[in-house]
């Protein structure tokens, strides 16, 4: 059987509630958390963002947990009846329940279809019928031209809404709009009471070595800089950008500043910022780039914070790959396609098994930034003894270990 064609990016697929088929249905894209049962989904092709007021059970996970789901893949096969590949276009984390709301595409009885569902740390999956959840939308003003594509078959459109951000009542949207700066950077209030505000951007891209105001930004997130509301924008081929917030009125140009380069050939996919507790138990916090081609980067806000008051990036990079501006810590989060802030201590993400292929969703503990279970090394072998000064690591790993569903690995 031929499978119909899955645009790798915001699909303009189609769905209704339980899975039927319809052209006129919508498609799900990136997916943001309000304050807690709002849940946000975008809909780039069409334009618009669906507040959803989801059912509260009142049940919270009584402790941080990790995922450990090694093959999500049969897991939503089995609960949407899906019979071709499946490609998940966004990841959000439920604020108070903590359980992983993911938007994909799929081949459903030899058809397209997009859905949303919710799975838990158990590995449980409930498909949302959201046209039984109460829900009020907004439609963008000014979006992609239809009649543009990219490398022949990526409509311009899939491209609309980019990313989401909601922060003290406003929902931040980046993407692409219709005009020569094309790049935008939208804000609207939730509920939604009022239009739009809507503000084109410029960011000066040194491994180009040119001003670009077209690219969209790809991932982002408003964070706090001592008091100065900011959007931290990720671009393809991977500038990182600040952006203070007060400066996007409705119908501004505006420059964003550069504050790195942090290397060519890759798409960002996720700007996370998160606090965590050091080993001295004092509370750090951070901001994280997730890229699709490189390592992940780590970012102190104290790093971030003196960036953004510095000059920003004004000439190209020296030399192809090279990597300048603020400080960061690579992190070896490879295969990753999504990632959230999960809780107090976990991230969660969504990555290929770089072997089988299987699309896992799993958790990496905060400070660690890595799972001890992809790794056979000294440590595994059933004589090798931990010496005094290394009891610290043999604490830590077997943390690790009870982490990753390996209780009867932990070394008394």
């Amino acid at each position: 059987m031929t499978l119909p064609k899955l645009t790798p990016s915001i699909c303009a697929l189609v769905f209704s509630a339980g899975l039927a088929h319809a052209d006129t249905s919508p498609s799900f894209g990136v997916l943001e958390f309000g304050l807690d049962d709002t849940l946000f989904v975008a809909d780039s092709t069409a334009g618009t963002i669906t507040a959803y007021d989801l059912p509260n059970d009142g049940v919270a996970p009584a402790e941080d947990q990790a995922f450990n789901l090694l093959d999500v893949d049969a897991l939503v096969a089995e609960a949407i009846g899906a019979d071709g590949r499946i490609i998940y276009n966004d990841l959000a984390v439920h604020p108070v329940t903590r359980a992983a709301y993911v938007s994909l595409s799929a081949a459903v009885g030899g058809s397209p279809s997009s859905a949303v569902v919710s799975i838990t740390v158990e590995g449980e999956v409930a498909v949302l019928d959201l046209a039984a959840i109460p829900s009020t939308t907004f439609t963008l003003a000014q979006t992609a031209d239809d009649q543009v594509t990219f490398w022949r078959d990526i409509p311009a459109p899939t491209l609309t809404i980019t990313d989401l951000d909601f922060v003290n009542g406003e929902l931040f949207i980046a993407g692409l709009s219709t005009g020569e700066f094309a790049s935008t950077l939208r804000r609207v209030a939730y509920p939604f009471v009022g239009p739009e505000t809507s503000s084109s951007i410029e960011m000066f891209h040194a491994a180009h070595g040119q001003n670009e105001t077209r690219a969209p930004i790809r991932a982002m997130s408003v964070v706090d800089l001592d008091g100065v509301a900011t959007v931290v924008a990720a671009y393809t081929c991977t500038p990182l950008v600040t952006i203070p917030v007060e400066g996007l009125q409705d119908g501004t140009h505006v420059v964003g500043k550069t504050i790195a380069e942090l290397g060519y050939g890759n798409l960002p996919l996720d700007v996370i910022p998160f606090s965590t507790a050091n080993m001295e138990g004092e509370i750090e916090s951070y901001v994280l780039v997730v890229n699709r081609e490189m390592d992940a980067d780590l970012i102190s806000m104290e790093a971030l914070k003196a960036a953004a008051d510095a000059p920003g990036l004004s000439e190209p990079i020296p030399y192809l790959g090279a990597t300048v501006g603020v400080q960061t810590t690579p992190l070896p989060l490879s295969g990753v396609v999504h990632a959230a802030d999960q809780d107090n201590q976990f991230l969660l993400t969504m990555r290929r098994d770089l072997d089988t292929g299987a699309m896992e969703m799993v958790s990496f503990r905060k400070g660690a930034f890595f799972r001890l279970s992809d790794f056979v090394s000294e440590y595994n072998f059933p004589d090798y003894a931990y010496s005094e000064e290394a009891q610290g690591v043999r604490m830590f790993q077997n943390m690790l270990k009870a982490d990753e569903g390996f209780p009867d690995q932990i070394v008394q």
